[in-house]
């Protein structure tokens, strides 16, 4: 994908995740814009959110996908999956679906989320600096638990358990162009 493609492509944050309770859908109305996407992540960098989505994507094709729900769900994943009714009723129905691929994308969609957020909120790779009201926005979603009390996503990505993977780290490095767009507009 060419440069210019990749910054002008949007990440869809609800891909393929449709929900069948109208009433539900209308209390969420308020977060989500018309393209089905969440209105409160906008301020995530486009260039971060892939990013992350790649070494979500990369961890999961040489580790698989079986322990990717229990993975968000023991990590401090758990509190912002509980404090967003739209992610916590995708993570239901992923929990719940027969159809594992789309189970799986949709957890890797959250666990996308999550890693963009705590990446920006630890200022890794000086994705803070470079962003300081998107750092704000993200330590805000993610609570006031100081950093030594919380399981960070973004390290059990970066630092598997079965050897660390340098080239893990690296796809988090900042980019010169491209990187200051909102990912969902």
């Amino acid at each position: 994908m060419s440069g210019n493609a990749s910054r002008d492509a949007k990440m869809p944050l609800l891909s393929g995740t449709t929900f069948d309770d109208p009433e539900k859908d209308a209390r969420d109305d308020a977060e989500y814009s018309g393209n089905g996407e969440l209105r409160t992540l906008q301020f995530v960098p486009r260039d971060l959110a892939f990013k992350c989505r790649k070494l979500v994507e990369t961890y999961h094709d040489i580790y698989g996908c079986s322990g990717l729900p229990d993975m968000l769900w023991l990590s401090g994943g758990r509190d912002v999956i509980e404090c967003h009714s739209a992610l916590t009723r995708i993570f239901t129905k992923a929990s719940k679906s027969r159809g594992a691929r789309r189970a799986n994308d949709t957890f890797m969609l959250i666990a996308t989320v999550i890693v963009a957020l705590e990446v920006l909120a630890r200022d890794y790779a000086g994705w803070g600096r470079r962003f300081p009201a998107a750092k704000r926005e993200a330590e805000n979603l993610l609570g006031d638990l100081p950093p030594g009390q919380r399981v960070w996503l973004m390290d059990r990505y970066l630092y598997p358990s079965l050897g660390v993977r340098p080239g893990f780290a690296s796809t988090l490095a900042l980019s010169p162009e491209g990187a200051h767009e909102p990912v969902w507009n």
